[in-house]
């Protein structure tokens, strides 16, 4: 029964893999724009106005 409702074993591994190197992909491209924000603030930072 529960080959009826997986399938073959390695389409669940493959299709696992694909979604941990999408969220890996994802989670790298997140670390560099908070990186970049970061960089800019301190490139073009502006005074406090009193």
């Amino acid at each position: 029964m529960l080959q009826q409702i997986f399938g073959n074993i390695d389409t669940i591994k493959l299709a696992l893999y694909i979604m941990g190197q999408g969220m890996l992909g994802i989670f790298i491209f997140m670390m560099i724009f908070y990186a970049l924000i970061l960089v800019l603030g301190r490139i073009f930072k502006l005074e406090a106005k009193k």
